[in-house]
């Protein structure tokens, strides 16, 4: 984990020129002054070329998070979406004891957040300058705590209807996730998705990207095998950052099969879904037709 933590540190820096340090602490007293305090003394931002830093520390025995922002990131990580980062990203894993994995998917959220600011043209060399903006509030980590349950969304019942054709699956699920629905026995799910779910910690945040990652993707028609028991939803290479659904057939209805995203879709640099090279598996149906690099990226005609 500590190694894939570091690679996308290295990739935030190489592609977009993005300084994050990260600071675990038992007790850093008040966290807002220590957080500032340590920006500056450890000259987060430095290793950038133009300047752009984040700190994000996590204070271990007062459980306390919080996400510094440099002057010159203030434009792309406003309080209002660092606060969402905090409490919707960061908390819930914490809150289950799974620092390292909430510290990865914390990151996987700022990338996301990059790539989002780079496609709007909001990401600019030269706004601010240097040091911390102070962005940003210090929040209850909840390190090992029981979630309260007061205030949460009514969650959609997600329930397959007979005769309910893929594409529909694919749409209860990001109706879903647009509730915060993190249910893991949905009856959208295979058994086995089901099984492997109820393991994973699902954040509001996490449920939020898939949303709006969606949102702007276009699906390509539904390809069912000919047994007609396995059918995969894929979208054109353009739109790469929209990785294909797999879905099977349970007691005559369609489900969706997420342990195969598990066990053979990874996720490039920028985004950007592969198929896992020399992973074989019963989708493989669906992308005889299709070019890859040695890498397992889908290439354009």
């Amino acid at each position: 984990m500590t190694e894939r933590i570091e690679t996308f540190h290295r990739l935030l820096l190489e592609d977009h020129d993005l300084d994050y340090r990260i600071v675990i602490e038992p007790d850093t007293g008040d966290i807002d002054r220590f957080a500032d305090e340590r920006f500056g003394a450890s000259r987060v931002g430095s290793l950038s070329a133009t300047g752009k830093g984040l700190l994000l520390v996590l204070d271990t025995a007062q459980n306390l998070v919080r996400l510094e922002v440099g002057y010159r990131l203030e434009g792309i990580f406003t309080d209002a979406f660092t606060a969402y980062v905090q409490q919707q990203q960061m908390v819930p894993f914490f809150r289950a004891g799974r620092i390292a994995d909430g510290v990865l998917a914390t990151t996987e959220l700022i990338v996301g957040r990059v790539l989002d600011a780079k496609a709007d043209l909001e990401w600019d060399d030269d706004f601010g300058g240097p040091g911390s903006g102070g962005a940003g509030a210090s929040v209850a980590a909840g390190i090992g705590e029981t979630p309260d349950e007061k205030g949460k969304k009514a969650k959609q019942n997600a329930r397959v209807a007979t005769g309910m054709a893929p594409g529909e699956v694919v749409a209860t699920y990001l109706g879903a996730m647009a509730a915060h629905n993190a249910d893991s026995g949905l009856e959208i799910y295979t058994p086995q998705t089901q099984s492997m779910l109820s393991s994973w910690v699902v954040t509001p945040a996490q449920m939020d990207n898939v949303v709006g990652t969606y949102a702007g993707c276009s699906a390509l028609p539904v390809h069912v095998d000919s047994s007609e028991q396995r059918a995969v939803i894929a979208y054109p290479v353009t739109q790469r950052g929209c990785a294909p659904w797999f879905l099977a057939r349970v007691n005559g209805q369609w489900r969706l099969d997420l342990t195969m995203m598990q066990r053979a879709v990874r996720f490039g640099r920028n985004s950007a879904w592969r198929l896992l090279p020399g992973v074989e598996h019963e989708y493989a149906y669906a992308f005889v037709d299709w070019r890859f690099d040695a890498n397992g990226f889908p290439l354009s005609d």
